[in-house]
This record gives structure tokens, sequence and C-alpha cells, in this order.
């Protein structure tokens, strides 16, 4: 992989779009001064080999092998119109229809909490975190309606639409009191209260995300301190996404919502970027603060964007609390009742396990409902719906038993091939979210594709602190730490070797490779930890490992994917359990040990292995972000860049990437490759 920069001047006339953005740039010149952060010292070295089978940290040298590695404008904005003439760039677009005074944003020196008074109609919509709580009124935020005395925590980047806050009315959940209103004139008051994730400093390890967080350029904000953690955006020129919901979505949220027929079973269907995680999220909370029902059952079938874990990964969640967060800020913020890791960011490369984890996840939620009969199931599915997709969809309803399924865009034709004639599931075909909402990216503002998405929730969730008993659960608030690279931070050692080995299984999917190219193949990848309970003689994995290996644990317990009826025979989800995930940051032949990274507390591993389980490592086609193992702030040959600490950074110790700079090609990845010119075309032989 390279990473490559280059110049380009612009020597035609200037277009209305190329004016646009040259306009933005000399904006943003202008407002933002460099950034430079240091990085955090050298970690201290937690020693200790000790001869029981746990985990332990050691501090390894840098020096090492490391891994390698539609929204459209607010409503206010004016219809779009046909010119001949460049648009004026200066116009400032309305975003929140709150006008700030003396009464309505007034800020506690006492409390540091900033109170917002609304009137009926009145919105404002706010970027950045904070904490919202209601002191009088009702308010609504992304489907969830807050009543007096109800706080939460609301993460809100511009990597998805923002969240408007305005007047509602009253919840249905619960009643309220008639007291006298404390707001006078206003019929809703709350507080804004700063909060600290640490997803703010996303951009000392990723620079693609460092702007995400900063209001759109020359935006018009409300006047708060520079250390709030939030601002509110009245106009911006720049166009901002803000969620706004089509018109056919509220009144079918409205209908799934009420409690009449419970439990629910709420299957989602749609294309790609239609809508489909949006929606549910939106259903997620009205059914939390605006129903009867304490909980809801979350099952997640998209491998590639999934709302709550990291990719590659399918899950059932029990969710107790509203949540206004993007997809990578929610880890550790449900409760997960079961997870299985397939590998692919989509179903097409193993529909056969797709399935079968999508039923063992099933069988997790039937045994949730014994507990609780009110506990109503929202079901979000992949982008797929055309050829084998199809059929996938039909297979899971099957699985699924669904009394309500909504399709958004136009799916008229599956809603024909995947659903039953007759009596059946209720039917809710709504518009895509892009024919009339603002959702997701807005032209001219940053724009960021699946893949950066995915990137993203892949270094969050290698940056996230979890407690060391893992116990976060719905309703907990997120934590992350990117204040020292993953290159700087001591390893666990995981023994695959002796008799105090952790890893007592190693497979690589969708290959057949010979066991010496075992951690040629692992090296610098992520993997998925899976347990398997020791007493299960029956599981296959188990079953081949004592068939091949018996009580010899002097060899690698490597278990070749080709032998097995793919991974759905060599890791049933019937009897498989994912942990977590894990980057193999090193290897150690010698001493028969992985150097292994994981957001995993080495306690919450020890806790399985004395639980009488067996940990295997599968590695699947998860994406490892470059920017995971490789710290750009270092600048070139470990030398002080921005913010950096020269310390192990440089281009001369970064395995398998080469960098393009003056056009020179420096880095290890620049020697030169071996081709074999022996399979050519007539034409290309040489005589």
């Amino acid at each position: 992989m390279s990473k490559r920069t280059s110049d380009s001047k612009v020597k035609a006339p200037l277009s209305a779009l190329a004016a646009r953005r040259l306009r933005q740039q000399q904006l943003a010149a202008q407002a933002e001064p460099s950034n430079s952060t240091p990085n955090g010292d050298s970690p201290a070295v937690t020693p200790g080999a000790e001869a029981a089978p746990v985990l332990h940290s050691k501090d390894v040298p840098n020096t090492g092998p490391p891994a390698p590695l539609k929204s459209r404008s607010p409503s206010a904005m004016p219809p779009k119109e046909t010119t001949d003439f460049a648009p004026d760039l200066d116009t400032p677009r309305q975003i929140s229809n709150f006008v700030q005074t003396e009464d309505n944003y007034v800020y506690d020196t006492q409390t540091l909490e900033t109170t917002v008074k609304l009137r009926r109609g009145e919105s404002i919509v706010i970027q950045g975190e904070y904490r919202i709580s209601v002191i009088s009124g009702n308010i609504s935020i992304s489907g969830a309606i807050l009543e007096t005395s109800a706080s939460f925590d609301v993460i809100a980047p511009s990597t998805q639409a923002l969240p408007v806050i305005e007047c509602a009315p009253k919840s249905k959940k619960r009643k309220v009191d008639k007291t006298a209103s404390k707001g006078g004139e206003y019929d809703a008051i709350f507080s804004l209260q700063s909060t600290q994730s640490g997803l703010n400093d996303i951009g000392r390890i990723c620079p693609r995300f460092d702007r995400i967080w900063k209001p759109p350029l020359a935006s018009t904000t409300v006047k708060s301190r520079a250390s709030d953690s939030f601002t509110p955006i009245l106009t911006a020129i720049q166009p901002t996404p803000v969620l706004t919901l089509p018109p056919s979505w509220q009144p079918a949220i409205t209908s799934l919502s009420s409690t009449k027929q419970s439990p629910k079973s709420i299957f989602i269907i749609g294309g790609k970027s239609v809508g489909k995680s949006t929606f549910s999220r939106y259903l997620l909370n009205t059914l939390i603060t605006n129903s009867q029902q304490s909980a809801v059952a979350y099952l997640d079938l998209d491998p590639g964007q999934p709302s709550f874990t990291p990719p590659c990964i399918l899950s059932l969640h029990k969710i107790t609390s509203p949540i206004v967060a993007p997809s990578f800020a929610t880890f550790g913020t449900t409760e997960i009742v079961r997870q299985h890791h397939m590998g692919y960011i989509s179903p097409r490369e193993d529909p056969k396990y797709y399935l079968r984890c999508a039923a063992d996840l099933m069988r997790g939620y039937r045994r949730l409902v014994e507990q609780d009969e009110r506990l109503t199931l929202i079901v979000n599915t992949c982008g797929w719906i055309k050829g084998m997709g199809r059929e996938l969809l039909q297979e899971l309803v099957a699985v699924c038993e669904p009394t309500d399924v909504v399709g958004l865009g136009e799916v008229d034709g599956v809603f024909a091939e995947i659903l039953p004639d007759g009596k059946g599931a209720k039917r809710h075909l709504l518009e895509a979210a892009g024919a009339g909402a603002v959702v997701g990216n807005t032209p001219g503002g940053q724009q960021f594709t699946p893949a950066d998405l995915r990137m993203l929730q892949t270094i969050a969730y290698f940056h996230q602190q979890q407690p060391r008993n893992g116990g976060s659960g719905s309703g907990s608030t997120p934590s992350f730490d990117f204040g020292k690279h993953l290159t700087a931070v001591p390893p666990l050692l995981a023994a695959y070797k002796g008799p105090a080995k952790v890893i007592h299984g190693i497979t690589i999917l969708d290959t057949g490779i010979t066991p010496d190219l075992t951690f040629t193949a692992l090296n610098a990848t992520i993997v998925a930890i899976k347990l398997v309970k020791k007493d299960d003689r029956e599981h296959p994995a188990i079953r081949y490992l004592e068939d091949l290996y018996g009580e010899n644990d002097d060899v690698t317990p490597y278990m070749p994917a080709n032998r097995f009826d793919g991974t759905s025979g060599m890791l049933p989800s019937e009897g498989t359990a994912t942990a977590g995930l894990a980057i193999i940051r090193g290897v150690d032949e010698a001493n028969g040990e992985l150097q292994v990274l994981t957001p995993m507390h080495e306690d919450e591993i020890n806790g399985h292995l004395e639980d009488g389980c067996r940990i295997l490592l599968c590695r699947g086609r998860d994406e490892m972000p470059v920017y995971l193992m490789w710290d750009w702030r270092d600048g070139r040959a470990g030398q002080k860049g921005r913010g950096g600490t020269g310390s192990g950074g440089g281009v001369e110790k970064m395995p398998y990437l080469d960098f393009v700079d003056g056009g020179e090609v420096t880095g290890k990845g620049a020697k030169e490759w071996k081709v074999r010119r022996n399979i050519m075309r007539r034409g290309q032989q040489r005589r």
C-alpha cells in the first residue's frame, strides 16, 4: 500500500463548482491555524511471565516487526434553480431557527452548564459532544422524546447528519405530574454540559477525520466558551447535513411503536444508502422513550456497516437507553447478548455461514422473549437485494418470522418474492432517505465513503477504553484514548505452545496454506477471538485439534480451512462465541508467543479461560487501516513530525509500505518485486 502525494495546478478557467471549493479553502486557511499536538510518552513496562496459562503485558521495542498494515441541505434552504451564472458563494444557509438572546442561552459559571430555552416551533442543531438534561417541558432529538429530569449523552460529528433538538409533546411512556412551568413563556428548557469521550483527538491517529468535530467553514454559531465540547450552528455557507425525516417515515414509526401487538419483530430491507440504519436508529429511540417498553432487541445483520460493532460482525443487542451517536462511537453502549465474526464485509463470500449465524442470533432473541414478553425486535439487514442477496432475504424472513417488514426505496419486487402470500407480515413501503430527507453527506461538505466509515469504526474500536471486567452495557458512556499510538502500546503476550499456552487453535478463512506459512499470513492482520468450551467434544475444531495433535503442546495448533465444510463446518455458530477482535502485532516463534493488541482487558480474557473456554484465533478479510500501525506524525525515517515523538514511525521501520515524495520512492515496500513471466500472451513473449 502506498502513500502518494502529488501537486496539481489549475490552469483552466474556474467553473462554479471549482470557484466554490476555492472559496471554502480560502475560508479554511483564514480560520484554521496549524494544529500540533504532542504524543504521549513511552509506556512503562509491565513485566511478568507466569507459568499459568494467562495473558500478560510486555513492552516490545518498536524496532521489532510492527504490523503493516444525500443528503439535501436543510429544509430552510431555497430550492435549486438553473442559472447561467455562478452562485453566490457567500450566501449563508439557515441550519437552526433558534435566535440567541441573553435570556434563552445562559452559561452558569457555578455548574459549568449552559441553559437553553426553546419555544414551540424553534429548533437548534448542535455539533460535538455533550450531555443534555431536560429541566422542564419535553424535547425530541433523533426520535427520542425526553421529559423533565431525563438526560443522556449525545455525540454528533459531521460524519453523519446532525440531530435537531426541538420541543415535543409529552411522551406516552409514563405520566408526568402537571407542575408549574419553570420557563414561563418558554415551552422547553434544557441544559448542556461538555463531555469528553476522547473522540475529539481521533485526528491524531488518522488525519482524514481531523475536521469532523469542527463547525462548517464560515458558519454562524452561538457564542459559547472556547472550552465547550459542542457548538450550536445557526447558519453556514458550506452545505451542512441535518437530520430530517422523509414525509412517509413518521407515520410508519408511530404505527410500529404502537403497543397493540407485542412483541413485534420489525424487519428492515432496502438497497444501499437508502437510510436503513437511520430509520432503525430513529425507531429504536422512539420505542425506548415513547412507548411502554423498557428495552428493545436489535439484531444487526449488516457486516459491512454494523451499528454497534466493528465490521465483519453479526450481533444481537439488548438496549435500554436511547442512542444518539454514530456507529464508531457506540462501543460499550449496548448489552451484547451474542455476536459472531463472519470474517467478511458481505454475506456474498460465505452465505451459508451468514444464515447459520443469523439463525443462532434469533435463537438468542427467543430466549430473551421468554424472560421479557414485551421485547420488540428490530432487524437491520445489508443492502444486497439482487440475485443471491434476494434469496438470502427470503431465507432471513423465514428465520426471523417478522410481524412487520419495512421496505425503503424501490423494493416492490423484493416484497413480492421474499414475503409469503396470504397471511404474513404487515408491509410498510416507504421512500428512501435521499428522496426526501437530509441524511448523509452533502455535496460540497466532507464526504466519506463506506470504506472510510469502516476504517473509522476499526480505528475507534482498537482505541476504546474498556473496564477491567468488561462490564460495559446499555446506557454506558464510551471512552477512547487517541493520545498514544498503537505502536507505543505494550501488547499482550499469548502463548500458542507449551503447557501454559493460551491460544489453542489458529485458522485462516478461505485459504489452504501449508502450516509453515501460518505466521506469514497471520502477522500484521486483524483476527477474531473465538471461544469454545473445552469439554465440547463434539465441536469440529476441538475434535480436529485433539485427533491431530493430542496432548502435544510443542506444535503450532493450525487448522487448515480447506479441511472443513466452510466456516460453518469448522466454527459452527451454535457452539462458538466471539469475544472481540485483536491485531497480531508480531510473532515470537522462538518462545512460541504472539504479540496481541486488543481493547479487551487481560482480566476479561483470563476470565474466559477460567470459565473453561478454549481460545481460537480466526483471521478473515477484515480491513487493516494503515493508520493503526503507522504513526503518520513521526515523519520520515523517525524524525519528529506533526506532534510526533520520532520514536519509531519512520519510513525505514514500516514493512510492506512505500512512500513517494518528490519522485523518489522509499521505504521497505519500495524494494524490487520479483515477477514471474512464464504465463504470457503469445504477443508478449520475447524471441
